[in-house]
């Protein structure tokens, strides 16, 4: 399998798609070509928040201390994500913050993250579904052959409402709410595939307000329309089809030093491909 091969994973997973849709170049330097990426406290803060979050959820306990549970996730993230190279700050400089939202920003407000799930899950109502096995729908990994091509999805929570709906809710640390609804369009497929129930919509859950945006019907996301999906994305990684996107996030990208097209120092390395080379590769 081509997508095997070139990207050493067998399949096709949410971010993958999502990161080749955004910006083919940074897929193909990134999960081809391999280009060491600068770390970023934002990646460390937010897989903190997931695993400080997950902890509480599966241990339910009065006892929790978000800042004990967010510390040592974070300790673990950001000796895992430290390669040498400088790491990335996002958000703006402030007064209390001139170098941004970097470690003593995260170190500060991820704990409040944390703790604002854990208001959530007491004042919402919200409950976990139960997997077959028993165990709380939390962090499930989903593994489906969609059209013939593997897919891997790996979702946040499953939650069964007051009302009891049961929607998929994925975990956001960002600032700003996705504009694309896709992620939890595919979360609704797998789920169905998986465990033979529909969900029947789709939120987020935004740990700096602690509030779940408004749940979205996802219908409209089916299993023949991610068929399409995948399979034109296999085809695209097969013929070697990579389309940058230069725009305002070049800036914050991981890979943008090896970039040809904001003249990285080190672009020269993986220079463009041409139709002809794209046809031969």
């Amino acid at each position: 399998m081509t997508l095997e091969i070139k990207t050493g994973k067998s399949y096709v997973s949410h971010s993958g798609l999502s990161t080749w849709l955004n910006c083919g170049w940074q897929f193909y330097l990134s999960r081809i070509q391999k280009v060491p990426e600068n770390p970023s406290y934002w990646l460390v803060g937010g897989s903190s928040v997931h695993e400080a979050t997950e902890v509480y959820d599966v241990t339910g306990t009065e006892n929790f201390d978000p800042t004990i549970a967010f510390n040592e996730a974070w300790k673990r993230n950001y000796e895992r994500s430290d390669n040498g190279m400088e790491f990335r700050a996002g958000g703006r400089s402030t007064k209390a913050y001139p170098n941004g939202e970097d470690a003593t920003w995260w170190l500060t407000e991820g704990p409040k993250q944390v703790d604002r799930w854990v208001q959530f899950r007491k004042d919402s109502g919200y409950q976990l579904f139960k997997l077959p096995d028993g165990r709380p729908a939390i962090e499930v990994v989903m593994d489906q052959e969609v059209s013939g091509v593997p897919v891997k999805a790996v979702l946040d929570r499953l939650f069964v409402t007051p009302n009891g709906e049961l929607i998929v809710v994925d975990i956001k640390t960002g600032s700003r709410e996705p504009a694309s609804k896709m992620q939890m369009g595919i979360y609704a497929i797998m789920v169905e595939k998986t465990f033979g129930v529909r969900p029947v919509g789709g939120a987020y859950w935004m740990s700096r307000t602690g509030e779940l945006t408004d749940t979205v019907n996802l219908d409209n996301f089916t299993e023949p329309r991610l068929g399409s999906w995948v399979k034109n994305f296999e085809k695209a990684i097969d013929n070697n089809i990579y389309i940058p996107a230069p725009g305002f996030m070049c800036g914050t990208c991981g890979v943008n030093s090896a970039c040809y097209v904001v003249n990285g120092k080190d672009s020269h390395k993986y220079p463009e491909i041409t139709e002809g080379e794209a046809s031969e590769q």
